[in-house]
């Protein structure tokens, strides 16, 4: 065997040795989460700093989706600043949101920040938003509406996700391709 060939087994036999040693619970993962600068929890509880590492694509993916979603409802609606948005969102959604709004209020001592009535907008409540205002609004920017029903059917591997679990690379695989698929179209 060439030198080369040797070289690249030993990658391949560490890379599987690598691979075998990160499954198991309790070896502490390469990847710290620290409460402080020197307080590191993965040597604490390795298998759940490993499992919200695996989690955080998920949720970064949704993070980027809903942000996305929140800022093309409230661009198309408002019609350039010409329109208030607000007024065109079902009178449910609205009831909810302003009853977060009011549940912020108590919480000021939190250091959330001014939040726009889009950030209280849930998953759900956004695309049923879109839906409200399809015709006019959104049917020539969407133009197919079954990538609505592509994002509701993900609302529950989101729901998992922001519930602090983890969900298989074949769900994160849906999330991935539902995302492409938005953005595919809406966002060529």
């Amino acid at each position: 065997m060439s030198i080369d060939g040797t070289a690249a087994l030993f990658l391949m036999l560490g890379q599987a040795a690598e691979k075998s040693l990160t499954s198991v619970d309790d070896v502490v993962p390469a990847e710290s989460l620290f409460l402080s600068v020197s307080y590191d929890l993965a040597p604490l509880v390795p298998d759940m700093v490993r499992r919200s590492t695996e989690a955080a694509e998920a949720y970064r993916l949704f993070f980027v989706f809903e942000n996305y979603l929140r800022d093309l409802i409230v661009d198309v609606l408002a019609k350039d600043g010409q329109e208030n948005w607000w007024d065109k969102v079902p009178t449910d959604i609205q009831f909810e949101v302003t009853k977060l709004e009011e549940t912020e209020e108590m919480k000021a001592w939190m250091a959330l920040g001014s939040r726009d009535k889009s950030a209280l907008m849930t998953l759900p409540q956004l695309l049923k938003v879109i839906e409200q205002n399809w015709k006019g609004a959104f049917d020539e920017i969407v133009r197919d509406k079954s990538l609505v029903h592509e994002a509701r059917l993900i609302g529950h591997l989101r729901n998992t996700i922001c519930h602090m679990s983890t969900i298989s690379s074949e769900e994160l695989d849906r999330i991935r391709q539902t995302m492409r698929d938005w953005f595919r179209i809406v966002a060529p």
